[in-house]
C-alpha cells in the first residue's frame, strides 16, 4: 500500500459508496480499514509522519525485512494522505466510528508538520533525518501547497485549534505565493518547482526522490494551490 494510493482509490471508493450504497456497511469498513492499515504500517512515532508505503509481503527492494515499511517521508505521498483523510472523513456516515480516528491520523500528521515547517513556510521534499539542507533536496511545491491545503481546511472545519495552526497555515499560504507563483509578461501566471513523480516502483533511495526533474505548472501543485487559495480566501481566522 502507498500513502498516495490511498488518495488514488479511496476517495473513489468512498465517494461511489456515499453515493450509490450509502447503507453498504461491509464498504464502509473496508474503506476504514485501508486507512487502519496504512497508518499502523506506515506511522512514524518519533514524528507523527509517514513513510511513503509498505509491503505486506516484505518482497519489495525498499522493504523493511520485519516490517515491510518504506525507508523515507516522501513529502508529496503525505500531502496526498492528509487530502485523504479529510475528504473521506466527511463522507463518512455522520455516526461511523472510523470518522474520528481518521481525524484523529489527520491531526496526529498535521502536528507533524507543524514541528518541521521549514523557515520559508514550505516543506522538505524528502522528510527523513537528515534532511534539511541536504544536498539534492529542495522545499517542494506540490507537497508543500497539499499541506497547505490540508492545515487551511482543518482550520475552517474546526478539525485543527486556531490557536495552534494559524499561523502555521498563514506562514504556508504566503510562502507558496512568494516562492511558487510567478508572473508572465502578459500577466498570466505560472506553479513552479513541482517534482514530476515519485514511486515505490523504484529502489525508493534518496538518491531516487533527489533525482526526478521539477516541472512548470504541473496540476498536481497548481491544481492544488487554487484549493489553497479557495480556502484562504475564505478563511475567517
Amino acid at each position: 500500500m502507498w500513502l498516495d494510493g490511498i488518495y488514488m482509490a479511496d476517495t473513489f471508493y468512498a465517494k461511489w459508496t456515499r453515493l450509490f450504497q450509502p447503507a453498504n456497511a461491509t464498504a464502509w469498513a473496508d474503506i476504514a480499514l485501508q486507512f487502519d492499515t496504512i497508518d499502523a504500517r506506515t506511522r512514524e512515532p518519533a514524528t507523527e509522519l509517514r513513510v511513503h508505503g509498505y509491503d505486506e509481503g516484505k518482497t519489495a527492494v525498499w522493504a523493511d525485512p520485519i516490517t515491510g515499511a518504506a525507508p523515507l517521508v516522501w513529502a508529496r505521498a503525505v500531502g496526498w494522505y492528509v487530502m485523504a483523510l479529510l475528504e473521506v472523513a466527511a463522507l463518512l456516515p455522520a455516526a461511523h466510528p472510523a470518522r474520528e480516528r481518521l481525524l484523529g491520523y489527520f491531526r496526529a500528521v498535521a502536528g507533524g508538520l507543524r514541528a518541521v515547517q521549514d523557515e520559508t513556510g514550505g516543506w522538505w521534499n524528502v522528510m527523513s533525518e537528515p534532511y534539511p539542507g541536504r544536498p539534492g533536496n529542495y522545499i517542494e511545491s506540490s507537497a508543500s501547497v497539499m499541506f497547505t491545503f490540508a492545515l487551511l481546511k482543518g482550520l475552517r472545519l474546526g478539525i485543527l485549534p486556531k490557536e495552534e495552526f494559524t499561523e502555521t497555515a498563514a506562514k504556508a499560504y504566503r510562502g507558496m505565493v512568494d516562492m511558487f507563483v510567478t508572473e508572465n509578461d502578459d500577466g498570466t501566471l505560472n506553479w513552479e518547482k513541482t517534482v514530476e513523480v515519485g514511486s515505490l516502483g523504484s529502489n525508493a533511495t534518496f538518491e531516487y526522490y533527489s533525482s526526478i526533474k521539477l516541472r512548470q505548472n504541473d496540476l498536481r501543485g497548481g491544481g492544488v494551490f487554487m484549493l489553497a487559495a479557495l480556502e484562504w480566501e475564505s478563511r475567517t481566522c
